[in-house]
């Protein structure tokens, strides 16, 4: 249905295209021309809406096919957690048998009788569940299964082997499952009430009864899922043809698009939690083009409409720009009677071509092009005359470079794609109200400017009007622009020399880090050769603060190298920014010295990201939140260490002094600390409470007491400092699983 909807449009669409070319304007090759570039620019568009919104609606379709086969496959996979579930409590309610654990832990004193007792009980807690077909339940000790139906058998005379072989197989696990031919069997270790199992429990339930149950446990219909369990066997009833398709399948959270028996599916596949089942969701594809192509009909009987709307409106326009053309045409061929020839567009096309050839000439390059030309080098020679033939008329002989850099004052406008234009638009005008310039935006945040003044060098009174007109522009930007702005200033000279002033300025801003962040810098003041003093005494005073942990006298050495150093310097940038360098890594070899293990602080503390800092108030922050790190960091060290001291004298003494009736706060007293904190970090330590700690190393030493002498319960009891034998058992009892006497008894 869709492709025919398809076809019929673009046969409508070819016959009223030949009914209308037969007009008697549509002879004019011009005209036809235009029609069909008016045409071609309504299809365009519109054949590109239309891609777009049938990729939307393929999309769309999936998703929604997807959440549908989403619920199927989760309801199956929360059906068999549930009856994974009610095996688990199956196994803890036999596990809470008192015959069962007895039998278990002692089968030897298991008579026959006490076996029927027992496999009754078992029997009548499965009558009342349909899905159990059978129930073995394993004893390790003698190796013997009580069955539910049949009786009592010994491992050599039982007849389902294999359930034997399984066990022996998965000794350690304690739960696993096995699916054979006709059953899934659930194999659980119990009693689940014991760290080390005595016996298996054995759950058969019929395949096509767990199938059945699986599928209708919440009375709906799943029956295109299928289950295939972790050696990629499939439980559920299936063909071989879907069987491969479906082991082929790659785990994915997305609809996969397999062929089986050339019919096409989309295929959703999800884990099942712990047993390592796999659920697939087969969804036949006609079901997804059906409902494709209902919505594709409805979209292009729209595009038809707007087809012929569009055709229309090409009429119409081509109708109305061919007039022009005609006297065009006319002027061109000299002749308003004659007929125009029928190579119109070629007629014109050349008309144009030659006046186009004849403009360029006698167009001057733009300036902006021209002015980043010359900057950049590309441009070496009469750069007085080029800039006169761009209609920039300077009266003076000496030009001087000035780079305006601009930072946005919020995060959120960095981004702002018209906020380069207004800066430059604003820098522009309030320049050329001080001084003849012309500029260009060189980058992202960058704006290059060529001045014209009067004498070589850079005098004060030029060095005023700079001032004045940075102020007016620097408050324009940050009031209304919400921008910081620095200027640098290059030497004047002539203009051949300009690519070197550009440089300069380029070499200096790439120390950004040490400039204030609203400033004019001019070049010649910061080129001197004046000797640079290092600050050693303010790193000494730093590294001192720092590693005493001081970050009060730390931020005062840091505020005073700014202020010597950084605000009002009058050294070259990079030596001031190599300063900051060299002052940082001698406070971390400092810590090297000391024996402090940094390899952790490297990752915090870079130094060499200072470069990213865009001025002196960024330099100044990253300063002082890396020698906050490296504080956070040495305070960390010194706590561990007072910690690990606590911890392990609060050992030694409760290692010395089991015996005795202890308690938190006296072990506190003795330490020195208070309890609270005491048990906190004793905790935090070592992973156990203190009195975790001393119970079990006094259990520990009964151990040895029970192996080593025949002395009293009560005796032992009170040699690890238990005054009341009652407490002794049942703390030996909740460690152990067992009664010291039990205990005794066993070794």
């Amino acid at each position: 249905m869709l492709f025919g909807t398809v076809t019929d449009i673009k046969g409508g669409i070819s016959l009223f295209l030949k009914r209308l070319t037969k007009k008697p304007v549509f002879n004019r090759s011009l005209f036809r021309k235009q029609l069909l570039s008016y045409f071609i620019t309504v299809l365009i568009p519109t054949f590109m809406i239309v891609s777009v919104y049938s990729y939307t609606i393929s999309e769309d379709l999936k998703s929604q096919l997807k959440q549908t086969s989403d619920n199927s496959v989760q309801r199956v996979s929360k059906n068999i957690q549930d009856m994974i579930d009610q095996i688990n409590y199956f196994s803890l309610q036999l596990s809470f048998v008192p015959d069962m654990n007895r039998m278990l832990k002692n089968p030897s004193q298991f008579t026959l009788y006490d076996y029927y007792q027992l496999k009754e009980q078992v029997r009548n807690q499965i009558t009342s569940s349909e899905l159990f077909e059978s129930v073995y339940v394993y004893s390790a000790l003698n190796e013997r299964f009580m069955t539910s139906g049949e009786g009592l058998y010994d491992a050599a005379s039982f007849f389902d082997q294999p359930v034997l072989d399984q066990i022996r197989q998965n000794a350690d696990k304690s739960f696993w499952y096995e699916v054979r031919d006709d059953y899934i069997t659930f194999y659980k270790a119990i009693p689940v009430t014991e760290t080390k199992p005595l016996g298996t429990v054995v759950v058969n339930i019929p395949k096509d009864r767990f199938l059945h149950t699986i599928y209708n446990l919440n009375n709906s219909s799943d029956h295109n899922v299928y289950i295939i369990d972790s050696n990629g066997t499939a439980i559920s009833s299936i063909s071989e043809a879907k069987q491969n398709a479906i082991n082929r399948l790659a785990a994915s959270a997305a609809l996969q698009k397999i062929r089986i028996d050339n019919q096409a599916y989309f295929a959703n596949t999800q884990a099942v939690q712990d047993n390592g089942w796999t659920v697939v969701s087969l969804i036949p594809y006609e079901v997804y083009k059906e409902l494709f192509a209902k919505k594709m009909s409805k979209l292009m009987l729209i595009v038809f409409v707007v087809f012929l709307i569009g055709l229309a409106i090409a009429y119409a326009f081509a109708v109305r720009m061919y007039n022009p053309w005609k006297k065009i045409i006319e002027v061109i061929t000299a002749s308003g009677d004659n007929k125009p020839s029928s190579d119109e567009y070629l007629l014109v096309s050349g008309a144009i071509s030659s006046m186009m050839d004849t403009i360029k000439q006698n167009e001057p390059v733009m300036k902006d092009h021209l002015i980043s030309d010359i900057l950049r080098n590309n441009v070496t020679d009469k750069i007085s005359a080029r800039l006169e033939q761009a209609g920039s008329t300077f009266p003076h002989p000496h030009y001087a470079v000035i780079v305006a850099v601009f930072d946005a004052l919020r995060p959120e406008d960095e981004e702002d794609p018209q906020r380069k234009l207004i800066m430059y638009s604003m820098v522009s005008e309030t320049l050329k109200k001080y001084l003849p310039a012309e500029g260009t935006v060189l980058d992202r945040s960058k704006l290059g400017f060529i001045v014209n003044v009067p004498e070589s060098g850079m005098d004060a009174s030029i060095r005023e009007l700079i001032h004045q007109c940075f102020a007016e522009m620097n408050a324009v930007a940050q009031e209304e622009l919400n921008v910081s702005l620095q200027l640098i200033v290059s030497d004047a000279g002539s203009p051949e020399r300009l690519y070197v002033a550009y440089e300069q300025i380029r070499r200096m801003l790439n120390y950004k880090a040490v400039i204030n962040r609203s400033d004019v810098v001019f070049v010649q003041d910061h080129t001197s050769e004046l000797k640079f003093v290092y600050p050693l005494l303010l790193q000494k005073q730093l590294i001192h603060s720092v590693t005493a942990m001081n970050p009060g006298k730390a931020s005062q050495c840091v505020d005073e190298l700014f202020q010597q150093y950084i605000y009002k310097s009058k050294y070259p940038f990079e030596k001031l920014q190599g300063m900051i360098v060299v002052l940082m890594s001698s406070v971390l070899n400092e810590l090297l010295k000391e024996g402090h293990d940094i390899g952790s602080l490297n990752d915090e503390v870079d130094i060499f990201k200072l470069n990213e800092c865009r001025n002196n108030d960024q330099l100044y922050q990253f300063m002082m939140e890396h020698i906050s790190k490296i504080i956070g960091f040495l305070e960390a060290q010194q706590d561990k260490q007072v910690t690990n001291q606590y911890v392990a004298k609060t050992i030694a003494y409760m290692e010395a002094h089991y015996t005795s009736n202890l308690s938190i706060t006296e072990i506190a007293e003795r330490i020195g600390v208070s309890s609270g904190h005491l048990s906190r970090t004793f905790k935090a330590e070592t992973g156990k409470s203190m009195l975790e700690y001393l119970t079990e190393f006094r259990i520990n030493k009964s151990k040895e007491l029970l192996n080593s002498c025949n002395d009293s319960l009560h005796e032992i009891g009170q040699s690890v400092g238990y005054n009341d034998v009652q407490s002794f058992i049942r703390f030996f009892k909740k460690y152990e699983g067992m009664t010291p006497g039990e205990y005794r008894k066993s070794t």
